[in-house]
């Protein structure tokens, strides 16, 4: 097998890059609209990727729970989420069309579950939505969605390939028109010529030490999207949970959504001491309040010194009897106990990285600003600003995923397959093999890796400052210009060699770190999921703005550009209520 050249090349309309919910949905949206289909994926297409994670809930407005609730409400609440930075009118489709995204997903076999009277049970996370709203299927919600698309995947025998890695999206002239992906389960260099792309590749997780993604959750579609020329926005908003277990270490980043317990009389979150402390930290004092408040309630503290012997605080699951933990978290209570977790006893919970706020700009039909290249959940950006409330995200792939793909598919229709530049291609192969014939002096991919996550965790993490962005910038392009062209691997063979896969992922890392690192520099307050202790206050007046962040074409450097948004009235009206 020669180094440096293609070994085989296949041709399709519509190009799925991810094998999780966003991916799927749009897969098979695409096919319905007469469009020939490719998924591809870093694990196995249909049972990899975060949507299979899913736990908090599906919001969707239908006003079982409280009948004051309607698609408008929705729609307040995910303007407010966002602190002012989504964008309306990607924000008012999903809130619109979450009900017809149900009932697709029904119609695919999906079930959830029901109230005595036969109408979908709706239940409220947290103080991000005014009624309860978020449908549910145990604890597990993710699990029936997934069951339901891989059905409708299989019943139109929709093409798919495991274990693909995409390194590079190839173009004619501006638009996408295929990508250059590594089979590492054959040692292969596969070019795929694509008349459009959807990207649903998931989140960063894998940037940090502790998360809640899977370990494949590496940063890669942003990465594409950037070096194809696409904008990203609204990156520096990392939402960071504190719900994650962190001991014992067999369940470090295991979520436990214990706000759901807290109506079923649970104690609240409390601190070495014994108190509750929550309320100190949410402006408006609530002990329940939305999601990125408790990362930061439980950072302070642990900096106070009034944390838990692992860097969390303490939940207690015995203050509520086991049949209510049985009854509200089944599956997050076994899973637990089969790890040897008591749970009579308090538990270490803590922050863990758990989404991407913003990513790959999109508009209305689920395009980025790259023609032909469109995307979809959370490596997407615009429909969530400065924070995610909890249950969008599922509203958020089911709704556009199906817009996605029958958008790109009328697109391949309309624009038909283009021709990459073949010195580019055998570049990009070049480039890619090359890794096999690196000297073993160097450090290691896993290396490297530790050595950008524990930079993410200190600095880009739940507090940020001046000094540590400037110094991890500044790590992050020493490790890019030095760390990376010396990077070693343990052995030169094609076939399962993981190595090769993490050093491929791992420089794809650092590019977007450094962007994250970049905006959230650049970004001099406080808001949502994003927070500078030197900056900690919200401000309207300079930060109404949107950082797009773009590759300049000019070696690796990156642009970045604030633009000014429009807030929906919904926000500005919450804020003349504050004042």
């Amino acid at each position: 097998m020669s180094e440096g050249a293609i070994n085989r090349t296949i041709e399709t309309d519509v190009l799925v890059i991810g094998g999780g919910g966003g991916g799927l949905r749009a897969a098979v949206a695409a096919h319905d609209a007469g469009a020939r289909v490719l998924v591809l994926s870093k694990g196995i297409v249909g049972k990899s990727g975060l949507t299979q994670t899913a736990v908090t809930g599906f919001q969707v407005a239908f006003g079982y729970a409280d009948p004051r609730d309607n698609p408008e409400v929705h729609y307040g609440d995910t303007i407010r989420g966002g602190y002012g930075l989504a964008d309306p009118a990607l924000a008012r489709i999903f809130c619109d069309e979450a009900i017809a995204a149900v009932e697709d997903i029904e119609s695919f076999g999906a079930r959830f579950d029901r109230e005595a009277d036969g109408k979908l049970t709706q239940r409220k996370l947290d103080s991000s939505q005014t009624y309860p709203r978020s449908i549910k299927k145990g604890d597990s919600l993710g699990t029936p969605i997934m069951q339901a698309l891989r059905r409708e995947m299989n019943k139109r025998d929709v093409p798919r390939l495991h274990e693909m890695l995409v390194t590079r999206l190839l173009k004619d002239g501006d638009k996408v028109c295929g990508a250059i992906a590594l089979d590492f389960q054959k040692g292969e260099i596969v070019e795929i010529r694509a008349g459009a792309i959807i990207m649903a590749t998931g989140g960063a997780g894998e940037l940090f030490p502790v998360h809640s993604n899977t370990p494949d959750s590496t940063g890669d579609g942003y990465a594409l999207a950037l070096n194809a020329g696409a904008d990203l926005v609204d990156i520096e908003f990392l939402l960071m949970l504190g719900h994650a277990v962190l001991h014992p270490a067999t369940v470090r980043g295991v979520l436990f959504t214990f706000q759901y317990l807290l109506t079923k009389g649970a104690k609240p979150l409390f601190n070495s001491e014994g108190e509750s402390f929550l309320s100190n930290y949410d402006p408006e004092g609530n002990d329940n309040p939305a999601r990125h408040i408790y990362a930061r309630a439980v950072y302070g503290e642990v900096r106070e010194g009034r944390g838990s012997p692992h860097g969390g605080a303490f939940f207690d699951p015995g203050s509520v009897s086991h049949e209510t933990l049985m009854e509200s978290l089944p599956s997050q209570t076994k899973y637990l106990e089969k790890f040897g977790v008591d749970m009579t006893q308090p538990i270490e919970v803590g922050a863990a990285a758990h989404y991407v706020c913003g990513g790959i700009k999109i508009n209305t039909q689920s395009q980025s600003t790259v023609p032909g290249l469109f995307a979809v959940g959370e490596c997407s950006g615009g429909p969530h600003g400065a924070g995610r409330i909890g249950g969008n995200s599922l509203t958020e792939i089911l709704v556009f995923g199906k817009r996605a793909g029958a958008e790109a598919a009328a697109f391949a229709n309309a624009q038909g397959a283009g021709t990459p530049n073949s010195d580019e291609v055998l570049a990009e192969a070049s480039r890619v093999t090359s890794y096999l014939s690196r000297k073993r002096t160097g450090p290691r991919p896993n290396e490297i890796k530790t050595r950008l996550q524990k930079l993410m965790n200190d600095y880009v993490g739940v507090v940020r400052n001046n000094e540590g962005l400037r110094n991890t910038i500044a790590e992050f392009e020493r490790m890019e210009r030095e760390d990376l062209p010396a990077m070693s691997m343990a052995e030169d063979n094609r076939v399962g060699n993981y190595d090769w896969i993490e050093a491929l992922e791992v420089s794809a890392m650092i590019r977007f770190a450094r962007a994250m690192a970049g905006a959230a520099l650049l970004r001099t307050e406080s808001r949502g999921a994003h927070y500078r202790e030197d900056y900690p206050e919200l401000d309207d007046e300079n930060w109404l703005q949107n950082i797009v962040i773009r590759h300049t074409g000019n070696d690796d450097a990156l642009a970045f550009e604030t633009r000014a948004c429009t807030p929906g009235p919904e926000y500005t009206a919450a804020l003349a209520e504050a004042s």
